[in-house]
């Protein structure tokens, strides 16, 4: 029976089908010794997360709930989760309203229009202060996306909620807008290593390819070894990942190794249930190997969470703000259908 560390690998050089066999001694898979200086990365490693909330979506939020006339409102706002061009930040962007719809057996209403890739944040509308929910729900549902078997993105990293309460004062509409963000704290070191040898595949060449397509260039997924010690990459998506031998992980796409991407992805590596076989170094790091956009080769480093255990730690950040909303500038607005204004730019 072939085991569990054996994958067969095409080889179109040769035409032919090769056993690959992990190493059988698991010790001093490769050279440790650092080749640069020690990163740590963070999901906010050089500033903190922004939230925009777009004008369309507050506005028709607010429509809603003038016409259901009821004090209290469960809603959702939906958006994407960006990441800066300078990469060293991320922006969750709301633009769009969802009021919500019930459903049979939920302990609440749910979102009618979501979308893969989508930002979800729950929010309360109403007429009188309210109480920010609890923080360690959201570190719960953080614990499950990161632990999950389905893909870790930056906008499930993010657990958002907001709460608007809306006055009248004279002529104009007066909001109070208060958000809370909760998010894993886990730090990862990151160090260079000298060159690791890589096996030759048709994925290998795709991504050191330099007539690549950017979009084409941001890929994933794990790292295994043969028997000479030399790596094979695995896409994310490749069913043996789940039992191979995993030495770290791969990543393209990106042109600095803070990107926040890249901190996501090493977290899906630490924490996934998924993976059945991590194979660490002495002092319980993992490899990295990024096919940076700007880069020809790839660069190499090895990984280790700045703190030893498995507990994902997370972060509480809350910010708030006052509006005041005159109803004949927000008609002109409206009629300019080339006015895409922000009503709200929030540094956490």
């Amino acid at each position: 029976m072939t085991p569990l560390s054996s994958v067969l690998l095409y080889r179109a050089s040769v035409n032919s089908l090769t056993q690959l066999s992990f190493p059988k001694s698991r010790s001093a898979l490769w050279d440790s010794s650092p080749a640069g200086e020690k990163l740590r990365l963070q999901l906010c490693s050089h500033r903190k997360p922004r939230l925009v909330l777009m004008e369309k979506a507050l506005r028709l939020a607010q429509r809603h709930a003038r016409h259901s006339n009821k004090p209290r409102l469960h809603c959702f706002f939906l958006g994407s989760v960006s990441v800066s061009s300078d990469e060293e930040g991320i922006t969750v962007t709301l633009d769009r309203f969802d009021p919500g719809r019930d459903q049979a057996g939920a302990s609440g209403r749910i979102p009618s229009a979501l979308l893969p890739g989508d930002v979800l944040v729950p929010c309360l509308f109403s007429t009188e202060t309210e109480m920010m929910p609890d923080a360690v729900v959201q570190s719960e549902l953080l614990q499950h996306f990161v632990s999950s078997r389905q893909t870790l993105d930056l906008c499930q990293l993010l657990k958002v909620r907001g709460c608007v309460v809306c006055s009248q004062q004279s002529d104009a509409a007066v909001f109070s807008l208060s958000w809370s963000v909760v998010y894993p704290s886990v730090s990862v070191d990151v160090e260079p290593v000298r060159v690791i040898p890589i096996i030759p595949t048709a994925l290998l060449r795709s991504l050191t390819s330099i007539n690549q397509p950017r979009a084409v260039s941001r890929q994933r997924g794990f790292l295994t070894m043969d028997q000479t010690r030399k790596l094979l990459l695995l896409l994310e998506s490749d069913p043996k990942a789940s039992s191979l031998p995993l030495v770290g992980i791969w990543l393209s796409g990106v042109t600095h190794i803070y990107n926040p991407q890249v901190w996501a992805w090493c977290l899906r590596f630490m924490f996934s249930l998924s993976l059945q076989d991590r194979v660490l170094s002495e002092n319980s790091s993992f490899l990295l190997v990024l096919f940076g956009s700007t880069h020809r080769v790839p660069q190499f480093y090895q990984c280790r969470a700045s703190r030893p255990g498995p507990q994902l730690d997370c972060q509480l950040l809350t910010a708030s703000q006052f509006l005041s909303w005159d109803p004949i500038w927000a008609w002109c607005s409206f009629l300019d259908k080339n006015t895409h204004l922000v009503v709200s730019l929030f540094p956490f």
